[in-house]
């Protein structure tokens, strides 16, 4: 094993680690429900769109089997976080959206004192970037090997210009909001995301992971 695959392992094993932690959770005493990814993420998606979402949107958004979702979307219509409605412009499709007791679970999910959110609690600023940086390579890493097809990360945006103001601590520039920005307001799950095509999003990742000037 050479030192670079020893490294990988250690952090392989830290991701683990942290995936463990998301599996094994229970309710917590302040309230924060601890779900399934899947779930979470259902509900999270929900809370980020204008209207409501087929099922096959959002199978196709997270990269997951339609069976998969359709027990998902079960579990969450048992506690009235989801609803189903007939689709207007197809019959023999439903759409599903939030009730208003799953927008209120959603506001527990994404407090930042609460659940994985207080694993972050003694991170600085520098270390929160790293992490966000780190995840649109690795989200980047997930749609190439067919693992995520829907993932709203600013590296698989058509707005996202990444190291490109020549300013250390803002080095990238959102076009739609017309603003440069640092790392540590990357977003993993944007709602104005506008899917780039493959030729950007590649062209942006080499550029991404080459280093910052200081």
């Amino acid at each position: 094993m050479t030192t670079d695959d020893s490294h990988r392992e250690q952090a392989a094993a830290g991701l683990e680690q942290l995936a463990s932690l998301v599996r094994a959770q229970s309710w917590r005493p302040d309230g924060t429900p601890s779900l399934p990814p899947t779930q979470a993420a259902v509900l999270r998606m929900l809370a980020g769109t204008a209207t409501p979402l087929r099922a096959r949107e959002i199978a196709q958004r997270l990269g997951v089997t339609a069976a998969s979702l359709s027990d998902s979307l079960k579990a969450l219509e048992s506690k009235a976080w989801i609803e189903r409605e007939p689709d207007p412009d197809d019959r023999r499709a439903a759409t599903v959206r939030l009730t208003r007791s799953g927008r209120a679970t959603v506001r527990q999910l994404r407090h930042p004192s609460r659940g994985m959110g207080s694993l972050l609690q003694g991170l600085d600023e520098g270390d929160i970037g790293a992490l966000l940086r780190v995840t649109q390579l690795m989200v980047r890493q997930a749609q190439r090997q067919g693992l995520a097809t829907g993932a709203r990360t600013c590296l698989g945006c058509r707005y996202f210009q990444p190291d490109s103001t020549g300013d250390a601590r803002r080095p990238h520039f959102c076009g739609f909001v017309q603003q440069p920005f640092g790392d540590p307001e990357l977003r993993a799950d944007c709602d104005d995301q506008s899917p780039a095509d493959e030729t950007q999003i590649e062209a942006n990742a080499l550029r991404f992971r080459r280093p910052v000037p200081p």
